[in-house]
């Protein structure tokens, strides 16, 4: 049985595995594939800040199948006034498509929800369209913001879906 509870530090390995296959599977054409392939699990690790308190302090969730980490959600303020951000949803390519990625999501909103925000925001690299897809199917919409972000050598657009209400 899969559940969903906040990051501890001792995650934080098998969290970044997650990260990093995650990527490797779903970015593979979108972004640059030396990038992908010199993804670190230990460099993307060392970035996490599990077990931090405090309202500016992105909160991160994972999904735990008996001892095993297969997805993580990380949750934040955004810079729009009364607007949270689902900063990072990552799930085990392994375990796509058995309700994990949903679990997470139904977790972030709750997290949202409890820091009183009344919206949400993520950024989607354009041409992702299963993620695209998920977040559409959760009630997010693309509000036509755009921005570039740069991985390796080529630059990727990334695309603004807002929730209305968490």
């Amino acid at each position: 049985m899969t559940e969903v509870r906040a990051a501890v530090p001792a995650d934080a390995d098998a969290v970044a595995r997650v990260h990093v296959r995650s990527w490797r599977a779903t970015y593979r054409g979108l972004v640059d594939q030396q990038y992908l392939d010199g993804l670190d699990a230990r460099a993307v690790a060392s970035r996490y800040s599990f077990g931090r308190i405090g309202l500016r302090v992105p909160s991160t969730l994972v999904a735990d199948d008996d001892s095993t980490i297969c997805g993580m959600v990380t949750t934040g303020l955004s810079p729009l006034p009364n607007f949270g951000e689902l900063m990072a949803i990552y799930v085990d390519p392994a375990y796509l498509r058995t309700g994990v990625g949903r679990a997470l999501m139904t977790a972030a909103r709750e997290r949202l929800r409890g820091v009183g925000v009344a919206g949400a925001l993520l950024w989607v690299l354009d041409g992702n369209v299963a993620a695209q897809r998920f977040y559409e199917r959760d009630g997010w919409r693309f509000d036509g913001a755009r921005r570039i972000a740069t991985f390796g050598d080529s630059p990727v657009e990334q695309l603004r879906y807002r929730l209305a209400r968490v």
